[in-house]
């Protein structure tokens, strides 16, 4: 599992790495060489897209989003095991939800036949491969609710005993 985890975070890694290129290539022509990277912004934009979607998928596994609440470390085991479950619950309700609403995006921008300005590359294929992390996360956040709801695995334990 650890592995599909590092794959995924290695991918949206990959687009923010091409995405810091092009902002610095479209700065550095922009200002001194007065010139422009052809649908620059909009490739940047979808870039920067894919890598957010790609990045959810493991920050729902490895639960490296923000947690602070007091309330639930002074609390005992019963009520953040009720928390666990209905968070973890929610999260793949809620991940399920993004990933039917960003493949059927993709559907009506291809049917839309939405394509850039300048180079006319069709929108889809960018969004399609944000949907597909999108899916990547649906996938994760349900193995880590599985872990922590059927499996009756903590939070901090990785899911397992």
């Amino acid at each position: 599992m650890e592995k599909i985890s590092t794959t995924i975070e290695r991918t949206a890694g990959y687009f923010i790495g091409v995405l810091a290129v092009i902002t610095f290539a479209a700065a550095v022509l922009r200002y001194v060489f007065n010139a422009f990277i052809p649908d620059g912004f909009i490739v940047a934009q979808t870039l920067q897209g894919i890598a957010i979607c790609w990045g959810f998928g493991t920050a729902i596994y490895a639960d490296r989003h923000i947690t602070v609440d007091i309330i639930y470390a002074s609390a005992g085991a019963g009520f953040r095991r009720v928390c666990d479950v209905t968070s973890y619950v929610l999260n793949f309700l809620f991940m399920a939800l993004f990933a039917y609403a960003s493949v059927f995006k993709v559907f009506d921008i291809r049917a839309a036949g939405e394509i850039s300005d300048d180079l006319r590359f069709p929108l889809w294929i960018g969004y399609s491969l944000a949907a597909l992390g999108i899916v990547a996360a649906l996938v994760m956040a349900g193995i880590r609710t599985w872990q922590v709801v059927v499996q009756h695995g903590s939070v901090k334990d990785g899911g397992g005993h």
